[in-house]
């Protein structure tokens, strides 16, 4: 199996959190893997990272990714779990994929503050000659993207204020457990973990990164998580 992914950026194994999960998952369950990092995913399918090859079949998208290597070797994310925590799983999994990753993917690439921190960190090895171009249209797609998902929408401090009230009801959820349902990492930590990394790492300051910096249960978390999926 080959695991296709963006470099790494901001110190974490690659350059999307979709990206970490993908490794994390392939960690957890003990699937052999190679790594190779693309910058330009336009020829992928779905025209995203990561990708799992295997053979000549290429699987697109995290979720997917879980779903094969459950189907092929049998393996439970969330093995233990009653019906009703399978069921909060899920709905952390969507809360930080489909709400967190977008208050943080608007913050990088719509704000002007941010949007200096992430040129630099994703386009730093573009020519000189190119990289204005590219990083214009490149940022023209995504600003476009986060005001047709909605949260571009948004003001700043409404923004905050949403991934405010989600990192607490992580903190809550999480308690005094090393991990969000006890001992050990479910699906939702996978997610939720490289998610989570994936803002703190940010090397310009921001709000939201300092207010994730203000929760030390959680940045324990994080840290604890890491060492368990992607041990050295």
């Amino acid at each position: 199996m080959e695991l296709i992914v963006f470099p790494p950026t901001y110190g974490e194994p690659a350059g999307s959190p979709f990206a970490t999960k993908a490794m994390a998952l392939l960690n957890v369950a003990g699937v052999k893997h190679d790594l190779t990092y693309l910058s330009n995913p336009t020829k992928m399918p779905k025209g995203k990272l990561p990708v799992l090859k295997v053979g000549d079949r290429l699987i697109p998208d995290s979720n997917e990714i879980r779903a094969y290597i459950e189907a092929k070797t049998g393996f439970d994310f969330d093995a233990g779990l009653s019906a009703k925590d399978r069921a909060i799983s899920t709905a952390v999994i969507r809360m930080v994929e489909e709400h967190i990753y977008f208050i943080v993917y608007t913050s990088r690439w719509k704000e002007d503050k941010n949007w200096a921190v992430t040129k630099a960190a994703n386009f730093g090895a573009v020519p000189a000659i190119m990289r204005g171009f590219i990083t214009r249209m490149v940022r023209k797609g995504a600003v476009a993207q986060c005001m047709g998902q909605g949260m571009g929408r948004h003001s700043k401090a409404e923004r905050l204020s949403r991934f405010q009230e989600d990192i607490d009801a992580i903190e809550t959820l999480l308690g005094d457990k090393d991990y969000l349902f006890g001992d050990t990492p479910k699906a939702a930590d996978i997610s939720t973990i490289t998610a989570l990394r994936f803002t703190a790492a940010f090397t310009g300051s921001n709000d939201l990164t300092d207010y994730l910096m203000t929760k030390p249960t959680i940045m324990a978390y994080l840290e604890r998580g890491k060492e368990v999926l992607f041990p050295a």
